[in-house]
């Protein structure tokens, strides 16, 4: 089972999580409730995962490492926007972030891009704990394992700047992570976050670095 930062995991229950402290009483409650973890971008400890436990509120996120072994079901951000399950729920059609998942995925179709949703959304659609609130945003995350030009980024994000909610995009490739917004400016370096922490990349696809403090 290959795990990347933002894919969701299911397991039985608290007593599976790997703390260095002992866990909050919020975390056993939201364990209670949806028992999901997401991913962190971080090295894998021998065969624990990275994984963040995610509260109510959003000051509450935990982390925590989870052994392959509890995980019951692995879930990443392009299968709940294949399965479109938005489509389906009754608050698909009430909240607005929710709402959003239709025009990002026709922005996404017509550039052919591989994307998910992210954020309190992927973990709503993944968990059916509903999280996404009025105010939230709609974190997406697009695969891009080939080069993406930067002209090409600025016509992506002018296109979901026309979103009905603010969208906030991940593009991922090979080595890490980097803004869709930050990249279509064209301004190199730029933060790319990888497994061993943030570095500057003029070319996110490419092997040279200089390290962020």
């Amino acid at each position: 089972m290959e795990v990347r930062a933002h894919d969701l995991l299911q397991f039985r229950g608290a007593e599976d999580i790997i703390a260095s402290r002992p866990l909050p009483n919020w975390v056993v409650e939201a364990v209670k409730l949806a028992p999901f973890a997401v991913v962190r971008r971080a090295p894998v400890d021998q065969d624990n995962i990275p994984v963040g436990i995610r509260g109510p509120a959003r000051n509450q996120r935990f982390a925590a490492f989870l052994p392959r072994s509890a995980v019951i079901r692995h879930i990443a951000p392009e299968q709940l926007a294949r399965q479109q399950g938005w489509k389906q729920c009754l608050r698909g059609k009430q909240v607005k972030a929710l709402q959003a998942l239709d025009f990002v995925d026709e922005t996404c179709r017509i550039h052919q891009l591989l994307w998910g949703p992210a954020g309190s959304v992927g973990f709503e659609l993944a968990s059916g704990w509903p999280v996404v609130t009025a105010e939230s945003d709609v974190d997406v995350v697009i695969r891009a394992p080939l080069f993406l030009p930067a002209w090409r980024a600025r016509q992506i994000a002018d296109d979901f700047s026309r979103a009905p909610v603010r969208i906030d995009v991940q593009i991922e490739t090979p080595r890490g992570a980097v803004s869709l917004i930050e990249y279509a400016r064209g301004s190199m370096p730029i933060l790319l976050r990888t497994l061993a922490g943030p570095v500057l990349a003029d070319n996110p696809w490419e092997h040279h670095e200089n390290h962020s403090e």
